[in-house]
């Protein structure tokens, strides 16, 4: 296979952003290969290391932690407004907590999703499985409010941690992305498609769709397709773009 860009990268002018604001986002396709077709974007947060908001991380309360995770979201619909995505998939990250923490964190979404001419059937929150959620049973309240309104919901990272097939058994997600760790060298790795396997059957007997992530070589994504997978994130096929979109080089047969 020969993978070829299918053009240019977009980039937001830099006078379009406020030079009071210190985080961006970069935004990382989701495609499926083989019919060229773009599933989603996500929105990836990028600090500046030297902003107040990167160095007082360490030094801030939960509480602060969360509302900034939250409000940081506001940031990454105006950009995904501002880049023309039209009916594209946007796909943000959220910590478990903050939904716990945050009371009106549906709301607020919601209310930023409309500002910004989006739909919330167009916006997927994904959530790390190996991040630590504590109040379960808030949170799964949570993902009803959330998907009620249209939004989906994904596990980022699956199989890196160790909670994943327990959070399976208490809230179906609409999507899971495989992590990185298991997708490396997935063709050289007897246990890895093993492993791969139960998660896709598994999925399919939830209804839940496969992704992914982190796909670097062809003989990864070959693998992947043969397995039953459709959907792709990874620098085999495009980058990160920051306060932009990449071209995405597509596979063709030699």
């Amino acid at each position: 296979w020969l993978f070829i860009a299918d053009g240019s990268d977009k980039e937001l002018d830099s006078c379009a952003l406020s030079p009071t604001i210190n985080d961006h986002f970069a935004f990382h396709p989701i495609v499926d290969p083989l019919s060229r077709r773009i599933i989603a974007f996500e929105a990836i947060v990028q600090k500046n290391e030297d902003s107040p908001s990167a160095i007082a991380v360490g030094q801030r309360k939960d509480g602060e932690i969360y509302t900034a995770d939250l409000k940081s979201k506001a940031l990454a619909f105006t950009m995904a407004h501002a880049l023309e995505l039209g009916d594209k998939m946007i796909s943000i990250n959220l910590l478990p907590m903050t939904l716990v923490n945050e009371p009106d964190a549906v709301s607020f979404l919601l209310n930023e999703i409309k500002a910004n001419a989006l739909v919330p059937e167009q916006i997927i929150v994904e959530f790390t499985e190996s991040e630590v959620i504590s109040r379960f049973d808030e949170f799964a309240e949570a993902i009803k409010s959330l998907k009620a309104a249209g939004i989906s919901v994904a596990i980022d990272h699956f199989g890196a941690g160790f909670a994943g097939l327990l959070l399976l058994s208490r809230f179906q997600p609409d999507r899971i992305k495989i992590s990185q760790e298991l997708i490396t060298n997935v063709h050289k790795s007897g246990p890895r498609q093993a492993i791969i396997q139960a998660i896709i059957k598994c999925c399919t007997s939830l209804e839940i769709q496969v992704s992914a992530m982190g796909v670097a070589t062809p003989e990864e994504w070959m693998w992947l397709e043969s397995a039953g997978i459709e959907m792709f994130q990874g620098d085999l096929f495009a980058k990160a773009k920051l306060n932009g979109i990449p071209s995405i080089a597509w596979p063709e047969k030699k």
